[in-house]
């Protein structure tokens, strides 16, 4: 089956989905192609088409901003499968970036440029789900569980587990996750991950 026909469904669910969907999508491939500087002159559907063939994980974020937009997505889950081990589920805001075939990512609610490593862990511990600020990366192997709170511009370290609030501004890391130090003291480690 030739590229252009495998996309067809896809850009047909993209155009159809409504502008507001759209922008959202759009932000999610600008975070997959952040690093891609070509990218930056081509079209909006030839970046996501892009994304679609390059990067499995970014299929599952497409899907997931795409529900209940019925058949043409369904076609097009069969043409271009999307990564088994990755669930996404729960508010979420633009700029989803899932590095890895192997994320279970079901916050409550989740602001906007959210960076999910491999094999992090975001989900519901005693009846309660994170909620999770703006611009807010969680590194490899981490497990955020519980109605906790992760605020704005924050960092958790590979391997961490948190089960308690995480206060904006900051990084944390290990098992129980603890402070490391401001992201104050470190703009340009942020400027380079997020």
């Amino acid at each position: 089956m030739s590229r252009k026909l495998r996309l067809f469904f896809a850009d047909m669910a993209y155009r159809r989905c409504g502008k507001t969907t759209q922008e959202v999508i759009d932000s999610d491939v600008g975070r997959y192609l952040k690093w891609n500087q070509k990218a930056k002159e081509l079209s909006a559907i030839r970046r996501l088409n892009l994304c679609l063939t390059n990067n499995v994980e970014f299929r599952n974020v497409f899907y997931f901003r795409l529900q209940g937009h019925g058949r043409m997505v369904n076609m097009c889950r069969r043409i271009l499968k999307p990564a088994e081990a990755v669930e996404i589920n729960g508010d979420i805001g633009p700029g989803l970036y899932i590095s890895h075939r192997h994320a279970v990512v079901f916050p409550q609610k989740a602001g906007k440029n959210l960076r999910v490593g491999p094999g992090v862990v975001i989900g519901k511990n005693r009846g309660g789900r994170p909620e999770i600020g703006d611009n807010v990366y969680i590194a490899s192997n981490s497990t955020v569980i519980g109605g906790i709170s992760i605020g704005n511009n924050v960092i958790i370290g590979a391997g961490s587990v948190v089960t308690k609030d995480v206060p904006s501004d900051s990084i944390y890391a290990g098992n129980p996750a603890r402070f490391i130090r401001s992201m104050k003291d470190s703009p340009e480690l942020y400027d380079e991950i997020m």
